[in-house]
């Protein structure tokens, strides 16, 4: 039996789903017999502790070893190890004999590395998404000729036999051609299903067959990964029990209007009746961010497009307001470390040796004597106070931390002491987020300022692909818990606004 669980934004989607959980648990469902699988590591990791804390006789790593990604579920299945797994060092060797140029960073999962690189990235997408590999290139407007195209993709897959690897696509293909390694549970849960690909259903669909009952919970209007191979349809057109979760906790009723008169131009989209919060909240039209007081109350501005941000981010900084883009802090961690450190050794606190590490690194050459900038004699084992740097590590000043770090940049110094003297405290929560649209999918906050521009890319999908946008520009919208405030595009033509 399916069930296919609609949540629409603020509507408690996870909640409901750990409460389903706490149902099949009271029915004497062993917690071994349950199957929690969510789009991301990260979606995985929080329902597995929220479960955790909502069942305390749980064992979080014993009691629900399926409480993970789907990824992560073939990786398990198939018995394979890290040492099987293209990694970095294989994709660097790979890259060096097929003459080509990527980037290499940690995948969602331990075990899965990322690279980015135009030609992988396409071949990715074409087996994902199921598309003959020629037909997938004649679809895409990559500027690579197809022959090289095609020597990439078999030189790639020639490397991995090879050398018995798999990428983190191998592991899903391989799962699906061996079913019989899929574990056969009672409950199946799959959190965001709107975002799985071609692929992914596949796996879906042996789980459910295996399954006593499934819930596939999601919502088709916040499917903004098509273009990296979600395959909506599949939530859409699959046959089930449908529920409507019909309350939403976080839109207020004006922020409500807006977004549904946004949502009813989606063509193809499962009809959902919900309800807004009390609150009336606001939405705002105004020609650009600058006339915006950041200094007060918690704020979300999110954009299309990164670049797009870069503006703001230069504004924050020159008006000395704290904030995170993309995850990180505008004052990094070492910084902040040298900075505070600083001012604590000035203060009489002692403070341990990786701190005294980041602040000689920022330090003035001329206030350390010659040969103590190591920190050679230094031990791990001790603290350290500003008298015993003096007469022990060849410290030559006890100037205030603006005029003694002077390799710290002069712009990123002024803007610290602006938000000192503002009593801001540097290790609180930033108050104010930069994001992309896709990266903040999932977030929420009192304030969102949405930017509707476009880059010159995403405005040429408007006229092939609408919904595309109107899905974007609702998840965008449906991230306010109070006011929303609208920027209007600079050129009509290239707007989420259309």
């Amino acid at each position: 039996m399916i069930k296919k669980i609609f949540g629409p934004p603020g509507s408690g989607k996870t909640t409901f789903l750990l409460n389903t959980v706490e149902k099949e648990l009271e029915r004497d469902i062993s917690s071994t017999a349950i199957g929690y699988f969510a789009f991301t590591r990260r979606a995985a990791l929080e329902a597995k502790e929220r479960a955790a804390k909502k069942f305390p006789n749980l064992d979080i790593e014993k009691d629900l070893p399926w409480f993970r990604t789907l990824h992560s579920l073939a990786y398990a299945c198939l018995g394979v190890k890290n040492a099987d797994i293209m990694s970095s060092q294989h994709f660097k060797e790979f890259s060096s004999l097929a003459k080509l140029e990527l980037t290499v960073e940690r995948g969602d999962e331990d075990f899965i590395v990322k690279t980015d690189n135009p030609i992988l990235n396409q071949i990715n997408l074409a087996r994902i998404t199921g598309m003959d590999l020629k037909e997938h290139y004649n679809r895409s407007d990559i500027p690579i000729e197809w022959w090289h195209f095609e020597y990439v993709e078999r030189f790639y897959r020639k490397y991995k036999e090879s050398n018995n690897l798999h990428d983190f696509t191998d592991l899903l293909e391989r799962l699906v051609e061996s079913p019989e390694r899929v574990p056969e549970l009672d409950t199946v849960i799959i959190d965001e299903a709107q975002d799985l690909s071609r692929l992914q259903w596949d796996v879906v669909k042996i789980l459910a067959d295996k399954a006593k009952t499934t819930y596939i919970a999601g919502d088709d209007d916040q499917a903004i990964y098509v273009w990296a191979g979600a395959d909506v349809d599949q939530f859409l057109d699959l046959s089930g029990e449908i529920k409507v979760l019909d309350k939403s906790y976080r839109i207020p009723e004006k922020v409500y209007k807006l977004a549904i008169n946004v949502v009813n131009r989606i063509g193809k989209r499962q009809e959902k009746q919900w309800e807004p919060k009390e609150e009336s909240g606001q939405v705002n039209l105004i020609d650009d961010c600058f006339q915006i007081n950041f200094e007060k109350g918690e704020w979300l501005i999110l954009a299309p497009t990164n670049y797009l941000l870069n503006p703001l981010h230069d504004y924050l900084l020159s008006q000395g307001v704290l904030f995170e883009r993309n995850g990180q802090k505008s004052i990094s961690e070492k910084i902040l470390s040298a900075v505070l450190g600083w001012e604590a050794l000035r203060k009489g606190k002692e403070i341990p040796l990786e701190v005294v590490s980041n602040i000689y690194k920022y330090l003035n050459s001329q206030y350390i004597k010659r040969g103590h900038k190591n920190l050679k004699t230094a031990t791990k084992d001790r603290l350290y106070s500003l008298d015993s740097l003096t007469k022990e590590h060849g410290l030559l000043t006890d100037n205030i931390w603006h005029e003694a770090l002077t390799k710290i940049a002069q712009e990123k110094r002024s803007y610290i002491v602006a938000l000192l003297r503002r009593g801001v405290k540097l290790r609180a929560k930033a108050p104010v987020r930069l994001s992309t649209i896709h990266g903040a999918k999932g977030s929420e906050s009192d304030n969102v300022v949405l930017l509707t521009d476009l880059s010159t890319k995403f405005a040429k999908q408007i006229s092939t692909n609408p919904d595309d946008m109107r899905r974007l520009f609702y998840v965008g919208i449906t991230r306010t818990k109070e006011s929303l405030y609208l920027v209007r595009p600079t050129d009509q033509q290239k707007s989420l606004m259309f």
